[in-house]
């Protein structure tokens, strides 16, 4: 489970390049570049397995999240439904620290 405090800081660092892509079928296409992604419970299964598949071949990491795809939204400024983000301006550590 990821704490709080740490994804509004990775999130804070993500939002400062604006480089990460919002969106299932953006971070799909984003996967390649990405040093993590990250997935809400309400991302439909589908796409859900396309986006783990794609992660899998590129060993990005997936990291699941609690939070709903409004609430994720919410985090992250955008006016819309967020169900997964690909990150790419964050650290390594980071996204480690996300993973455990």
């Amino acid at each position: 489970m990821v704490e709080s405090a740490q994804l509004s800081k990775v999130l804070k660092d993500a939002m400062k390049g604006a480089k990460s892509a919002f969106g299932a079928k953006e971070s799909i296409a984003a996967v390649k570049g990405s040093k993590g992604i990250l997935v809400t419970k309400s991302i439909p299964p589908a796409l859900d397995a396309k986006l783990r598949e794609e992660a899998k071949k590129h060993n990005v990491p997936v990291i699941e999240l609690t939070q709903s795809s409004v609430e994720l939204a919410r985090m992250v400024g955008r006016p819309y439904k967020v169900s997964a983000m690909a990150l790419r301006n964050v650290s390594d550590t980071d996204v480690k620290q996300l993973v455990k």
